[in-house]
This record gives structure tokens, C-alpha cells and sequence, in this order.
């Protein structure tokens, strides 16, 4: 089974990025795909310390930092698919997810060890959310850098809103993210010698369907938040 990695760099886990992300993941579900989503805001990930300039490398998976940068890079590891998405911060993706791509230098520069990148074959996915060129910038940064690092690139891999947190009400984001799933998936598939989708497909009950269930996890995770809330002890 094709597993399929969605990474949230945003700390909004249902704002713009991370509703879309969904969207993605649950067309890719569709086509029988595993899926996991990870959020990086929250987590303890150590910046790249830059290892890969030394004279004599030591920059190798899975990198000198034990912390739970080192986990999310095993995920990536282990992942055929890959869907980043991200809000725009100032043209280029959040600092936490740069800080996550830095790491990745420790799957990419196992060239330098005689084996092939371990990102190498992986097929991706970008989904940015932000005001004006720089949702398009952004997601050309990730989707460059990916490649760079020996990633493929699918028809359609890139979809994006500028409209913030009402993400999720923008109907032509909404199938493009869609579409993003579909066929970083299918690419994996037809890599595997399996059946998959290659070419954009424009369905308004999928996308009926996908958001609906990506509002009621939505709205669910808004009420156990409101109840938490309500449930925290007065410092007054």
C-alpha cells in the first residue's frame, strides 16, 4: 500500500494550509493510499547545524539531533508520497517547515556515503496559503528544493488559496488540492507498474464530499478545544 505523508507547517491544524492538506490527503485515501499527517509547529526540531560544509562529511541520515525532527525525517524515510503545505510567510514557507526541509539534507546527502538519495523517487505535493505572489513563491521554493533533492514532480502539484482561514470555501483551491492527492499518488502508483491517475480531474461531487468531511472534523475539533477551554482553571 502507497503511504502518503502530508507535512503541516502551519499552527493552525484546520486554518487555510491544514484544511487543504486534508483535502489532499483524503483524495489520496480514496485511491487506497495510507495516509498520516504530521504537524511540525509544537514539535522539538534542532536547526541544521550545517554538517553537510564540513571538509569530511558527517551529514547522514538520520542526523546527529535526537529529538523528534529525527522521527518526522524516519516518516519521511518511509514515505513513497510526500504533501507539504504551509502558510506564506513573507514569499517562503513557515520557519518551522524551512527548519524541517533543512534537516531533509541528512536523507539527500547520503550521495555523499554512495547511496542514492533517500528522497530520491519520492513523489510530492505543495499546498500554500497566502496574500499576492507570495503563495506562488513559496510553493515554487518547495517544490524546486524537493526536486533538487532527487524528488518527482507530478502533473498538477501545486494548488493554492490566497484566502487565509475561508480556505476551505474557495472551490477552485479545494479541487486543486484534491488533484494534488490524486496524482502525487497516482505517480507513485504508475512508479509501483500500478494503475493511477495521471491527469486533472474537475468533480464537483468529490469535492462536495471531501469538504463536508473535512468541515465536520473541523467543527469537531473546534467544540473539544471550546470544551477544553471552558475547563481550564481560573487564574483570577
Amino acid at each position: 500500500m502507497i503511504k502518503v505523508l502530508g507535512i503541516l507547517g502551519s499552527p493552525h491544524p484546520f486554518g487555510g494550509s491544514g484544511s487543504l492538506l486534508r483535502c489532499a490527503l483524503y483524495a489520496a485515501e480514496e485511491l487506497g493510499c495510507r495516509v498520516e499527517l504530521v504537524e511540525v509547529y509544537g514539535k522539538r526540531i534542532e536547526p541544521c547545524a550545517g554538517c553537510v560544509q564540513d571538509e569530511e562529511p558527517t551529514c547522514r541520515y538520520p542526523c546527529i539531533f535526537e529529538d523528534e525532527g529525527r522521527k518526522i525525517l524516519e516518516q519521511l524515510r518511509e514515505a513513497e508520497v510526500y504533501i507539504f503545505a504551509t502558510p506564506v510567510y513573507w514569499y517562503a514557507p513557515s520557519g518551522p517547515l524551512k527548519i524541517l526541509i533543512d534537516r531533509m539534507t541528512a536523507l539527500e546527502n547520503m550521495v555523499a556515503f554512495g547511496e542514492p538519495s533517500y528522497v530520491e523517487g519520492k513523489s510530492v505535493g505543495v499546498i500554500t496559503v497566502g496574500a499576492d505572489a507570495g503563495a506562488t513563491l513559496a510553493g515554487a521554493y518547495l517544490l524546486t528544493v524537493l526536486n533538487a533533492m532527487g524528488a518527482m514532480v507530478p502533473p498538477w502539484a501545486h494548488a493554492y488559496s490566497h484566502r487565509g482561514q475561508e480556505a476551505l470555501f474557495d472551490d477552485r483551491a479545494v479541487m486543486d488540492a484534491i488533484n494534488v492527492g490524486r496524482l502525487a499518488a497516482g505517480l507513485a502508483l504508475r512508479v509501483r507498474g500500478e494503475e493511477g491517475p495521471l491527469a486533472y480531474l474537475e468533480d464537483r461531487n468529490l469535492l462536495r464530499r471531501i469538504r463536508e468531511r473535512v468541515w465536520r472534523e473541523k467543527r469537531t475539533w473546534e467544540e473539544e478545544n471550546e470544551r477544553g477551554e471552558r475547563a481550564r482553571p481560573s487564574r483570577s
